[in-house]
């Protein structure tokens, strides 16, 4: 006997192919372009990805290994928690970090670890800033991050130098895999005052220095972490 769903479908086909005997000659033919044109679209976004999942596996290797362990596509996610007296108690963070790629600077033959990606900060009044991160590794011992020096600097992309409409982190340390051990030289202190309030313009004076290590990790997790640390 047939499975019920590979009958299932069968039926919907039947069906689907009844209907289109039905229509006019003219109707079945754009029906049938428009699908055409579709499965073309989708042929050549999957060629995209496959070329640029290709290209990092020649130019950054080490992406696809990030925690010290083989990922599928060249990419890491984690979040962590940072605690500041100066800045009003407990925040999250969350970053996301893919290969970037410095052209013409880029050095193949070096290899040079640079990241690019997304991140978000809530703080202990329930404020979410989403921000873009970008920053440095320390050459890797082949494909192997682990013990290798870190830096990144997260802040709102495009934005003038001297203003400060949104967090302006530095966040410095290194893989201890799978973690990212960091702190954040002063920086939260630097952007948000005792109230957990985002200070209107910029401060460049170094304040208490928060360590902080993002484990691996999905936005889930993050998004509890969040309401953890909600305390006002």
């Amino acid at each position: 006997m047939l499975d019920f769903g590979l009958l299932r479908v069968i039926q919907l086909l039947s069906r689907y192919t009844t209907a289109m005997s039905t229509l006019p000659i003219s109707r079945q033919s754009q029906l049938r372009s428009k699908l055409g044109c579709l499965t073309l679209i989708t042929l050549v976004l999957i060629l995209i990805g496959a070329v640029m999942v290709a290209v990092n596996v020649v130019i950054a290797p080490w992406a696809f290994y990030m925690g010290g362990h083989r990922h599928l596509l060249p990419r890491w996610q984690g979040w962590g928690r940072l605690h500041s007296n100066s800045a009003g108690g407990d925040y999250a963070i969350y970053v996301s970090l893919w290969p970037e790629y410095k052209w013409p600077e880029y050095n193949i033959s070096r290899r040079l670890p640079h990241v690019e990606g997304a991140a978000w900060v809530c703080t202990p009044r329930g404020a979410t800033f989403e921000l873009t991160i970008g920053g440095d590794f320390e050459r890797p011992l082949g494909n192997d991050l682990n013990g290798r020096s870190a830096s990144f600097y997260v802040n709102r992309t495009f934005r003038r130098r001297y203003a400060n409409p949104k967090p302006d982190l530095y966040l410095r340390g290194q893989w201890n895999n799978p973690d990212l051990v960091l702190d954040d030289h002063g920086s939260i202190a630097r952007s948000f005052d005792h109230d957990a309030r985002l200070y209107p313009t910029a401060r460049w004076d170094i304040g208490e220095v928060s360590p902080v290590t993002l484990h691996e990790g999905s936005r889930s997790e993050f998004d509890a972490a969040c309401r953890a640390v909600h305390s006002r």
